[in-house]
């Protein structure tokens, strides 16, 4: 008989009330402040985050979680009697915790070697960010209570991130210039023009598709671009920082355009948050199946 443990970090920006319903566990992702060290979700919420931010001299800056914290979980989970972990993660194109989660199997199994034939351990590379690997951790917990193997919770989760798509903006070009993803002068003039640059997350890779005026142009572009591609069977996903009015905008724009309401609503965490800055909003949807 398979128990199966899921495993996620702080990135997915998957709400810790949630997790503990459903047994999941969130390891938290370490986050430098000028100087100071934190856990992400255990030392602040994403909401106090966004003061942190607004107040730091430099840009936070995120760290790797390491092998020997993985292998802790992991020994964790083996001692409650766990026959299988799968653990989700940020994509491997933005972090190396991807990585440092497999040592992390290594190292509990050199420190363990009584465990091996007795737990499996399956890590999963998103490729993606945030609720777009947060939330199907969610379905795939709740398929593991509903006495779903391991290979039918594997079948699933990549069938989720074949389909992905996951697309934001941001309101303001301050934290984007801070982090470097563009230069000093374009974020003075897109400032300036009220530019609002539409970025599109596909298995890893990550692309300006569009690049609008003004706020509410932005909102209606990409409530379009849902209702043009998201699949029948896909839920709706909404990732919202401190712009309240435009996401209670997008979910009105969604639900007139394709009858769809959010499926889940998260506030957008350090790993996103530190690159596009609190002033943002995010969709996530599947393609159709093929």
């Amino acid at each position: 008989m398979q128990r199966i443990k899921m495993m996620t970090d702080s990135a997915s920006d998957l709400p810790r009330e949630s997790a503990q319903e459903l047994g999941i566990d969130i390891i938290p992702i370490p986050i430098a402040v000028d100087g100071q060290g934190y856990l992400e979700g255990v030392d602040f919420t994403p909401r106090e985050f966004y003061s942190i931010m607004q107040s730091a001299k430099e840009i936070p800056t995120t760290s790797q979680i390491s092998p020997v914290t993985y292998c802790e979980y992991y020994y964790r989970a083996y001692q409650e009697g766990y026959t299988d972990v799968i653990l989700v993660g940020i994509s491997s194109t933005a972090s190396a915790t991807y990585l440092r989660a497999k040592d992390g199997v290594e190292l509990f199994f050199d420190n363990c070697p009584d465990a091996k034939g007795k737990i499996n351990i399956h890590i999963v590379d998103s490729k993606t960010f945030s609720l777009g690997y947060g939330y199907p951790v969610m379905q795939a917990a709740k398929m593991s209570r509903e006495g779903k193997t391991v290979e039918e919770i594997l079948t699933f989760l990549q069938d989720w991130f074949e389909r992905l798509d996951i697309y934001i903006t941001a309101f303001s070009f301050e934290f984007i210039k801070k982090s470097g993803r563009i230069s000093c002068a374009a974020g003075i003039v897109g400032e300036a023009l009220g530019i609002r640059p539409i970025i599109q997350i596909r298995q890893g890779e990550m692309k300006i598709i569009a690049k609008t005026r003004g706020n509410n142009v932005v909102v209606q572009k990409m409530a379009q671009i849902v209702a043009d591609k998201i699949g029948k069977d896909s839920p709706f996903l909404m990732l919202t920082g401190t712009q309240p009015d435009v996401g209670e905008e997008m979910e009105q724009l969604v639900y007139q355009k394709t009858g769809k309401k959010p499926s889940f609503v998260a506030d957008v965490g350090c790993a996103v948050s530190i690159n596009s800055g609190p002033k943002m909003i995010g969709v996530g949807f599947l393609w159709p199946k093929k």
